[in-house]
């Protein structure tokens, strides 16, 4: 028998544990994820403090529900494309809502996304149907000259252009006129044409537990607190000749690193860490170089509150906030699983986009914007946890409309994450929408 070939995966968040795992189900390869961090599921996951599952940067949500990628990918078949994950308990839960709005301090619910409608002119309802329909090519074309924006004033009223633009800067950290009107077009395409969004059952955690389980089944191994130095040619070291490439692994508190052989890598640590490891012997554009070191990384801040029982709002549904200058809106996943808090009270999400780069200032301007768009916040809730993302860190976040390639021109090496979603896909969806492209390009190089 022959040996099988590996595959060394950089990164467990979602893009990397899933490529990892679909990976070992083909029980083809020898499949190794390394990750740098103590902890696996990078921003998709949760740490308990106080009894409250406090997510490390998503809000427990599935944005797609039942109909997306991330979800199809979750629970399809595997003889479809799918990872079957249902097979170890993983579950979602509806939200209660399609989406709702707040405004003026009235607290708004819709059941579907036509019923969305009802809130705004009828010129929006008329217009609607031509922006479901109309043909969102991929940015970057010759004749994409408008923004988002731009694009979307000249169709809709204002109050339902900023309804949606609190909803793109809660789930994609961006403004609509920071993004190009093809990504804008396709992003609420997808928005509409999906399911209501999901909870997983026992949070974000629960899916990040069920793909560990699902790859220690099938062979595949996960080793934590380990970062990549440099990857080189195989060539290069005695320990690793025969493969296409040596990687250098370093133990968190060791000094030195050693070699292990790959013949296929998928990269879920970003674009720029990737450059910084991979040596010159292999040669990447500068055209992808330039685009890579040009693109700065989007950021995000959201607070946890825990709530009482006696809160006003009474539903799971993302409730935007229209008008405010920072936060995009919140979320309160307790009410479709009641285990992320502890028994007797709520756990509320927020999220909004970093426009300037003082971290601690804009943490306090949305914390004063918060309690001024929700006056009951002061009496029934308490701050939890901040969490922030900006410059580098995450290293995989560009924003939405900017993905850069997943295929850098290097022979056997793959890029998953957010830095490379799918076109209009946002958040896990987009994530999820890459991986079959990544793994299609893997497969293919261990033909070869």
């Amino acid at each position: 028998m022959t040996e099988k070939k590996r595959v060394v995966v950089v990164g467990s968040g979602i893009g990397g544990l899933t490529a990892a795992v679909k990976l070992s189900q083909t029980q083809k390869y020898d499949v190794q994820v390394y990750e740098r961090l103590s902890f696996a599921g990078g921003r998709f996951t949760q740490h308990d403090h106080d009894g409250y599952a406090v997510p490390t940067g998503a809000v427990h949500m599935v944005p797609h529900g039942m109909k997306g990628p991330f979800a199809k990918m979750m629970f399809g078949k595997m003889s479809k494309g799918g990872l079957d994950l249902g097979r170890h308990g993983l579950e979602f839960l509806p939200s209660m809502k399609f989406a709702c709005r707040n405004i003026d301090g009235v607290h708004q619910g819709s059941d579907g996304p036509m019923e969305i409608m009802r809130w705004f002119p009828f010129k929006d309802t008329f217009n609607l149907p031509r922006l479901l329909l109309a043909r969102a090519k991929k940015p970057g074309g010759p004749d994409e000259t408008l923004d988002g924006e731009t694009w979307m004033r000249k169709r809709f009223s204002d109050p339902f252009v900023d309804f949606l633009d609190a909803f793109i800067n809660f789930a994609a950290s961006v403004r609509f006129h920071q993004m190009p009107a093809s990504t804008t077009v396709r992003m609420i395409q997808n928005c509409f044409w999906s399911d209501r969004p999901h909870v997983p059952k026992g949070g974000c955690k629960s899916v990040i537990d069920a793909l560990r389980k699902d790859l220690k089944q099938y062979g595949g191994k996960l080793k934590l607190s380990h970062e990549i130095t440099e990857i080189i040619s195989g060539d290069e070291e005695a320990a690793t000749k025969g493969h296409r490439f040596a990687v250098g692994i370093r133990r968190r508190g060791r000094e030195d690193a050693t070699w292990i052989g790959a013949d296929a890598i998928i990269h879920n640590g970003g674009h720029p860490n990737l450059l910084d490891t991979l040596s010159d012997d292999f040669h990447i554009a500068q055209d992808i170089r330039d685009r890579i070191n040009n693109t700065q990384a989007a950021g995000g801040i959201g607070f946890v509150f825990g709530l009482d029982d006696e809160i006003p709002h009474r539903d799971s549904g993302v409730t935007m906030l229209p008008g405010l200058s920072r936060v995009g809106g919140y979320v309160i996943p307790t009410f479709s699983d009641p285990s992320l808090a502890p028994k007797g009270r709520h756990m509320m999400i927020t999220h909004q986009y970093v426009p300037k780069s003082d971290i601690k200032a804009e943490i306090q301007r949305g914390r004063e914007e918060l309690h001024s768009a929700l006056p009951w916040l002061e009496k029934h809730g308490e701050e939890v946890a901040v969490h922030s993302y900006h410059r580098n860190w995450p290293c995989n976040r560009t924003p939405q409309g900017s993905e850069l390639p997943g295929d850098v021109g290097v022979e056997g090496i793959r890029l998953v994450g957010d830095g490379v979603k799918g076109h209009g896909w946002m958040m896990i969806e987009g994530v999820t929408s890459n991986v079959p492209d990544a793994l299609q390009g893997i497969a293919a190089s261990l033909r070869n």
